[in-house]
């Protein structure tokens, strides 16, 4: 069987992380089909196969653009797939042979606000509309939809009623095992790494993206409120995602709070303007505590990683959490600063809770892997092309 995978996002946020950790695990598993990852010339330089069934193959075309739907479906057409997956539904409109799509959560649904971009009002509205139009294509004709989580299944069937429910299938995602093994033993290592950061007390941890839905604001309003609450306390705030428009806008609203030796954005202090998995083992490593404020999300990995790390998760209570988390996490408000507040507090030193969180947490988190989810997409490739 020819298999493509649309690989655009490799390296890039949440989806890049799936992406990355779905092909490598298809590589350890799958010795007979053949591989087409679609690269941009920036994943191209990333990504670097291992099976000798994997080939790439470089369609730097940006995502919702004219480029996508012209010159990527002639490239895929050129390809000649038994089967195309789609990790990020942004399929070509007029590609008609087999494909299946990975639709993550439903957030862009939700967002209209100006704050949701760093484009023009126009540039937004249209990437939103093509957006509607090639999300709703991909549902209705692809063979299979893989989404991360039950809640995530129910927005979609609610959003798109004439669905049939059985081509909806959870594959949970997971932990990568080369994340924990490349933390660091020794706490002299540890430390200065640390002090490379410039992060000198005590922190909480976050890691991520700072899109908006991710709610960072109310996380620095609420480290800011603990910070005077507690005048004796030396805490720092580490935000670990890629340097980007977003986060740009973020590091000014904490210039603005006259926060900047307290919050560290950790990627600046990292080449190509994102923090490496090694980096980022060391900062799991010497966190305090764990913070996740999304307003929305489809599954969330980095609390599982902080977890399996034997890190106490801080975590917004969402639908999504509450189904991947359930009793491992202590929750808030992700609209109450004042709640938000408390619970850093109580993170930090209530030891009795800190070894329920730490225990459970890990016991969570082993539940999920990502061998598991490559063995159930395998699967559902081989049904989709039956």
């Amino acid at each position: 069987m020819h298999i493509g995978i649309d690989a655009r996002l490799y390296g890039i946020a949440g989806p890049g992380r799936y992406i990355s950790n779905l092909i490598e695990q298809l590589e350890k598993l799958d010795k007979s089909n053949e591989y087409i990852i679609f690269v941009t010339k920036a994943g191209n330089d990333l990504y670097h196969p291992k099976n000798p069934n994997f080939k790439k193959w470089v369609a730097d075309y940006p995502l919702y653009s004219i480029q996508e739907q012209t010159n990527f479906l002639i490239d895929l057409f050129r390809a000649k797939l038994d089967l195309l997956h789609v990790p990020h539904f942004n399929i070509p409109v007029l590609y008609h042979r087999k494909f299946i799509v990975t639709i993550h959560d439903l957030i862009m649904d939700d967002t209209d606000s100006k704050e949701a971009t760093t484009k023009s009002p126009y540039v937004f509205m249209t990437k939103k509309f093509f957006y509607k139009i090639v999300m709703r294509f991909a549902a209705a004709k692809s063979k299979k939809i893989l989404v991360p989580s039950e809640t995530v299944k129910k927005e979609i069937l609610d959003s798109m009623e004439s669905l049939d429910e059985s081509k909806i299938v959870v594959t949970y995602e997971g932990v990568a095992e080369n994340l924990i093994k490349s933390a660091p033993s020794d706490k002299n290592v540890l430390s200065t790494r640390l002090e490379q950061m410039k992060i000198k007390d005590r922190y909480f941890l976050y890691v991520g993206s700072a899109y908006p839905h991710k709610n960072l604001e109310t996380l620095v309003i609420s480290f800011k409120e603990f910070l005077q609450e507690n005048p004796e306390l030396s805490f720092q705030l580490v935000i670990a995602g890629r340097i980007d428009d977003f986060s740009q806008r973020l590091a000014g609203f904490v210039h603005a709070l006259k926060l900047d030796s307290q919050i560290i954005f950790a990627a600046k202090y990292a080449e190509n303007k994102y923090v490496p998995d090694k980096d980022l083992a060391y900062l799991y490593k010497g966190a305090v505590a764990y913070i996740f404020p999304s307003l929305k999300e489809g599954f969330s990995i980095t609390p599982l990683e902080a977890q399996s790390f034997g890190i106490p998760v801080l975590i917004s209570d969402i639908p999504t959490h509450k189904e991947v988390f359930k009793d491992s996490a202590l929750y808030f408000n992700p609209k109450s600063p004042v709640e938000f507040t408390k619970k850093l507090y109580t993170i930090s030193f209530d030891e009795d809770l800190r070894k329920i969180l730490v225990k459970s947490g890990q016991e969570n988190a082993a539940k999920y892997s990502w061998e598991s989810m490559g063995r159930k997409t395998l699967e559902e490739y081989i049904k989709a092309t039956g």
